[in-house]
């Protein structure tokens, strides 16, 4: 477990200062409770692809453990199946794309999207790509089966294991755009491939809500080389590689030899508030092996990550991702001393 740290400065404080806030970290403060939170604008944007659908009705909503909370604003698709608009609401969002027609790659027909997609982002200002496709309705999906049910970080873990399982290894389905025509690109392929699986007789139905995972890998395959003119092996295992498993195992062994248990880094932390940035150097912190030990560690008490809990705060984690030596996370650290107070933040995480 990580040791707490023994320092003066947490990332409260460098939080809480960034934002312009240092009477509220202690001393004697001019600032007047009362002033009203400036409002934080965000935008959501990105496109509809199955292939690309025009006409959808897109609209966002709280994220909340089972899905869709209360709905915060629709927009409707271009001819591209692009979509944009602006929200004022800090926190997990739900996107949702229903409805709207689109030219099916299998059949080369005009369909109508009659099952909803969906894909999950952070809203903490500033732009937000959120691109919506089968894939993303199936993280999204995967996700309502988690601990915690549907968050950004939950959607985060769900996205990269569906990415896996559909030879997608390394491809943020959120954030890219498939190509499904012309020149076209991998993930544009596996959706191709969702098209042919559907025109074989199964409902689009049966590949978003992935509930039988086993019997779509029966025939997705055959799908994908039909309409891609090429082959791919899938092993589809649902949400079950997810951070899971069990073994077991027996073996004897001697040796010797001398070290330490666990390695330590010097860790930088850049916090920014509203553009303004701050640094804090922690010495001798342990460095997580996972991005779920990096996301964990964060919320856990008595580690050396988390210092808001520590100080008196409390911290809401909207997106956390950890790869390599490097974290990055968006978060809302809330406070109801000396002031009451929500400051959404982000922060790096580099160990060295």
């Amino acid at each position: 477990m990580m040791r707490p740290p023994a320092r003066s400065l947490s990332l409260l404080s460098a939080c809480l200062a960034a934002a312009g806030l240092v009477a509220g970290c202690g001393g004697s403060g001019g600032g007047d409770a009362s002033t009203p939170a400036p409002v934080t604008t965000t935008t959501l944007s990105g496109a509809v692809v199955k292939g690309p659908v025009n006409g959808a009705n897109v609209c966002a909503f709280k994220a909340i453990a089972t899905g869709k909370g209360e709905q915060i604003k629709c927009v409707t698709t271009s001819s591209t199946g692009a979509y944009s608009l602006d929200i004022t609401y800090t926190g997990d969002v739900v996107i949702e794309a229903s409805g709207g027609t689109y030219t099916d790659e299998a059949t080369g027909t005009s369909k109508t999207l009659s099952d909803p997609m969906q894909v999950v982002v952070a809203s903490q200002g500033g732009a937000t790509v959120g691109v919506i496709t089968p894939l993303t309705a199936v993280a999204y999906n995967t996700a309502r089966g988690l601990n915690g049910g549907v968050t950004s970080v939950n959607f985060a873990t769900a996205s990269s294991s569906v990415a896996g399982q559909f030879q997608l290894t390394g491809v943020n389905l959120a954030t890219t755009t498939p190509v499904v025509a012309g020149t076209t690109n991998s993930y544009g392929n596996i959706l191709r491939a969702v098209s042919q699986y559907v025109a074989n007789g199964n409902t689009l139905a049966s590949v978003l809500g992935f509930s039988s995972p086993q019997a779509l890998q029966a025939g997705f395959a055959a799908a994908y080389a039909k309409i891609n003119g090429s082959n791919l092996t899938f092993t589809f295992n649902g949400g079950t590689s997810i951070g899971t498993g069990t073994g077991a195992g027996t073996g004897t062994g001697t040796g010797t030899g001398t070290g330490t248990a666990t390695g330590t880094s010097k860790l930088t932390i850049v916090v920014n508030v509203s553009g303004t940035s701050t640094t804090v150097v922690l010495n001798n912190v342990a460095k997580p092996t996972s991005q779920a030990e990096f996301c964990g560690e964060l919320t856990k008490p008595n580690s050396q990550l988390n210092q808001f809990t520590q100080s008196g705060g409390s911290l809401t984690i909207n997106s956390c991702s950890f790869s390599g030596n490097t974290g990055q996370v968006a978060a809302t650290v809330t406070i109801t001393s000396p002031v009451a107070l929500s400051v959404p933040y982000t922060a790096s995480y580099t160990f060295n």
